[in-house]
């Protein structure tokens, strides 16, 4: 990364170029996030958008590092390793995609950042300072749900490959507070946030509700620079 770039610090809004469109998916454990984007990107896909599906951690080394050592990889370091996948992602994945005029539907991206870092023991404004660089998504989806539904769901998958999938109303309370704070932080940035329940709904529903909000952006945004979407 060209250290001599712009930096973003959560108050520039998404670049007006390149021609793609970048939509994330974040939110609790349990709500709902990565069936959700699945059903997003095919939904995309079949209506004629040239969409693709990320998620983060990436497959990349560094990413596969990150995902399969959050019970011996702990505080900055991980901080600092999810980071580093999350730059080098960007680099090598997002934004090519997004030069190329694709939508990027990612799983996870920055606002995760500032939950499970915090749950680590990491300030927020480090958080911040260590993503001051990165590309802000076009639409920030934050998907919501209450805790015991979220825990709930948690525990159904039956399964701990992370530290960070809690499984118990209290934990899912917490890390749930940290995201509504995200949200209002990204907000009060002017970033592009929509919040969006995932209580009651299957994911194919509210995948369905943000196909038509995407589709709607993307094509103002296309039509803005006298391009038909």
């Amino acid at each position: 990364m060209d250290r001599t770039e712009r930096p973003y610090e959560l108050n520039t809004p998404p670049p007006a170029a390149p021609g793609g469109f970048l939509v994330s998916l974040d939110g609790p454990s349990g709500v709902g996030k990565t069936t959700t984007a699945r059903h997003l990107h095919r939904l995309l896909a079949a209506t004629g958008h040239c969409a693709v599906l990320e998620a983060q951690p990436s497959s990349s080394p560094i990413g596969e590092l990150a995902r399969h050592s959050t019970h011996t990889i702990r505080g900055l370091a991980l901080t600092c390793l999810m980071a580093a996948d999350r730059y080098h992602h960007l680099a090598t994945t997002l934004l090519p995609h997004l030069d190329a005029g694709r939508i990027v539907v990612c799983d996870r991206y920055t606002p995760t950042a500032f939950v499970l870092d915090q749950l680590d023991g990491a300030d927020p404004e480090f958080i911040a300072s260590l993503y001051q660089y990165a590309r802000p998504a076009d639409l920030f989806v934050f998907l919501t749900a209450s805790p015991r539904v979220c825990a709930d769901r948690a525990r159904s998958r039956g399964s701990n490959y992370s530290r960070f999938h809690h499984t118990d109303t209290a934990a899912a309370d917490r890390e749930r507070t940290l995201f509504t704070e995200t949200a209002q932080r990204y907000q009060r940035a002017g970033l592009p946030v929509l919040e969006h329940s995932t209580e009651a709904l299957a994911p194919e529903v509210v995948a369905v509700q943000l196909a038509e909000k995407v589709s709607a952006q993307f094509a103002a945004r296309q039509a803005g620079r006298g391009r038909v979407a």
